[in-house]
């Protein structure tokens, strides 16, 4: 049997049945030799890297909500992203304003 390495995959594990004598020695396990690198960072900037990722996440999933809701307002009516713009912006950045919380940064 041929396995070929995918640079995602970490590990492979291919259980035995519960009960086998050996289950534990026979299953297969493949581990990637690669670690994930730390991020260079000075203390003093790892606050404003933390705020600024935070908000770039919440601005897209607001953008991304806002996309659904105009695809949907468009299909349903004429013309309807247009009428449903500013009931659309304004629902979809209420969500991207939720998934920004600062309180969960302190």
């Amino acid at each position: 049997m041929e396995i070929r390495r995918i640079k995602g995959i970490k590990r492979i594990v291919i259980p035995q049945q519960a009960g086998t004598p050996g289950a534990a020695s026979n299953s297969l396990q493949l581990v990637a030799g690669r670690r994930r690198k730390r991020k260079k960072l000075s203390k003093s900037s790892k606050f404003l890297e933390k705020v600024t990722r935070r908000a770039a996440k919440a601005n897209r999933s607001g953008l991304d909500d806002y996309l659904a809701r105009h695809d949907r307002s468009n299909r349903k009516k004429k013309n309807g992203w247009l009428k449903d713009l500013s009931k659309n912006v304004f629902r979809s950045s209420k969500k991207g304003r939720k998934s920004f919380k600062l309180s969960s940064l302190f």
